[in-house]
């Protein structure tokens, strides 16, 4: 056993000690077996306890009396590898060729080093790694490395997390990337969950750093972050997740040029930069896309609306977004959340100390321009909400149907909007919410009211006309308002609209927390210059209700009093007694 210990200590510079017995066998081949074979090194940072060793022994040496083992095999190891601490020991083969000069004949001597082949069966390792543990089970794995300066290959499967995956790691000049030289290397990592795989040169040293091509395939990126115990807060499930580029990889970053990422249905392409500063990661990407549906990203998010068609009072579960610092630029053919459609975007997506920050800097819609930003944050009260939009020119009818299925406004729609609010719910951010808005529309129309109809016939059909204020449609020429947001209640103010024959005055409020609108406006007729008579005949309106329930109202009685032949139904009111003079 002492000349088997001395060859395995030479060449990998490890402590070999066996509390078994040893036995020798020559046939069918000779072959030597060591029960409780233990491999250390002097600072704690590898430490391999074996139940078997199993050894070929060359033919031609051990006729000339010499024991040379050139395959190893270990049986049931148990491995502790603490990556955070320095190995310290004898120099092994691996140490001589890594401290030899380049291009000399100490390096060249070095490389001709035989070292083997070193088989692992049902083996397991706990790996420590920046004060972290993971845990390997259920290891096969064969390492064919027959001399130092030619190539090397691992291969094997283990069990991560409940997971098993194959791995396969090719290196074509060992020897000179051990001494900081260039070495193609391959790698590849295969299992149900996740596929990774990598081709390129590397090195090692001082200029540690890879650059060749890379991959990476997941049903779920979530699922394979875990797996790894990375918890990245994704946007959204990240299903069907599939990566490639040109990758540059060296401690402390990674740069991956002419990227190409498929995620939930979406394709992009660009290029990412990851980098640490100070231990905190930050991702840099500037992407391109023909074609993205934001819903995936938004499937985790709590819903807005509850079953009842009520603001939800589900809690919001932040997600803790203070790990990592992140700056994306997308640019977007065309976007669309549900029916909502967006082309030519420019996008952009911030993290900074746990605050995250999503903009459209420039958007068309509906053949007008859109701009949005929007913030959130952790407070006190739950989530701190921060946003501002920009309309210009947009076509308000279809903007209406697909947002809530009812055009009862069409034109081209100019709008400003701020808000800010907080809350622990949908509900209560609604009830803290505050903000302004300026709204102004031209060359449109309201849908489902013939005002302009309505008031030419209100003084000859009074009756006839309360009917015809409800059918058709009303031509606006331009519409304005301003709306003032307080602690969730929506102020309506100097609301005027003018179209041919009638000018509109209207004001009121919505009460955003009940989802619920109350506007009242008097409807005059106006001349051709839109200009209204002091004496003109005018009619009162009353929109109220439910936002999806909203009911148009009329004074009623303001029709049948101007109605010859129904006015006399309406109940007389006499007039009050008069007052008798003081002093009688």
């Amino acid at each position: 056993m002492d000349a088997v210990a001395d060859q395995l200590q030479g060449s990998s510079g490890l402590y070999v000690a066996a509390r078994g017995r040893t036995s020798f066998s020559l046939f069918p081949r000779p072959s030597i077996a060591v029960e409780g074979v233990a491999f250390a090194d002097r600072n704690g940072a590898l430490l391999i306890e074996s139940s078997e060793l199993r050894g070929d022994v060359d033919v031609l040496p051990l006729i000339a009396g010499r024991l040379k083992v050139a395959s190893v095999k270990l049986v049931r190891p148990r491995a502790q590898i603490d990556l955070d601490k320095k190995p310290a020991g004898v120099a092994g083969a691996a140490a001589r060729a890594a401290a030899a000069k380049p291009a000399t004949l100490e390096a060249a001597a070095a490389d001709n080093v035989r070292f083997g082949v070193v088989s692992i069966v049902d083996g397991d390792a706990r790996i420590t790694y920046r004060s972290r543990v993971y845990a390997l089970e259920r290891i096969n794995a064969n390492f064919e490395w027959r001399r130092i300066g030619e190539a090397a290959a691992l291969t094997g499967a283990f069990n991560l997390n409940g997971e098993r995956l194959e791995a396969i790691f090719w290196v074509a000049r060992p020897g000179a990337l051990l001494r900081g030289e260039p070495s193609v290397v391959t790698g590849r990592l295969d299992g149900e969950i996740l596929r990774v795989e990598a081709q390129g040169v590397g090195q090692l040293g001082a200029n540690a750093r890879f650059e060749g091509r890379a991959a990476a395939s997941a049903p779920s990126a979530q699922q394979a972050l875990q797996l790894f115990g990375v918890a990245a807060p994704l946007p959204g499930p990240f299903t069907d997740a599939q990566f490639s580029a040109q990758a540059t990889l060296a401690p402390g970053e990674a740069h991956f040029k002419g990227a190409r990422l498929f995620v939930d249905g979406n394709e992009f392409r660009g290029d990412i930069d990851l980098q640490k500063e100070d231990g905190r990661p930050t991702l840099t990407a500037a992407l391109q896309s023909e074609f993205l549906s934001l819903r995936p990203f938004l499937a985790d998010a709590p819903p807005l609306v509850a079953a009842n068609g009520q603001w939800s009072k589900q809690p919001f579960d932040l997600p803790d977004l203070s790990g990592a610092d992140v700056d994306l630029h997308l640019a977007v053919g065309h976007a669309r959340l549900g029916r909502l459609k967006v082309e030519d975007a420019a996008i952009e997506v911030t993290l900074r100390d746990g605050a995250a920050e999503f903009a459209i800097t420039q958007a068309h819609a509906y053949r007008g321009g859109l701009k949005f930003r929007a913030s959130i944050a952790p407070s006190p009260d739950g989530l701190a909400l921060r946003a501002n939009a920009q309309m210009t020119a947009v076509e308000a009818g279809p903007l209406l149907w697909d947002s809530y299925g009812k055009p009862v406004l069409a034109g081209s729609l100019n709008a400003t909007l701020a808000v800010d609010g907080a809350g622990d719910r949908m509900a209560t951010l609604m009830q803290n919410l505050n903000g302004r808005a300026n709204l102004a529309l031209i060359d449109g129309e309201i849908s489902g009211v013939d005002l302009e109809k309505a008031l030419r016939r209100l003084e000859t059909r009074p009756l006839s006309s309360a009917v015809d204020i409800r059918s058709g449609r009303s031509t606006l020429d331009a519409a304005s308002a301003t709306v003032k947001i307080e602690n969730g209640v929506a102020g309506i103010s100097e609301g005027v609209a003018r179209g041919p024959g009638f000018t509109l005055a209207f004001g009121g409020s919505a009460r955003l927390p009940e989802r619920h609108l109350a506007v009242k406006a008097i409807a005059r007729e106006a001349d051709s210059a839109g200009q209204t008579a002091d004496s003109a005949p005018g009619i009162a309106l009353e929109l109220a209700g439910p936002w999806d329930e909203l009911a148009l109202g009329l004074d009623a009685q303001a029709f049948i009093r101007r109605s010859d032949a129904a006015a006399p139904l309406l109940p007389r009111l006499d007039p009050p007694p008069p007052k008798e003079p003081a002093g009688r």
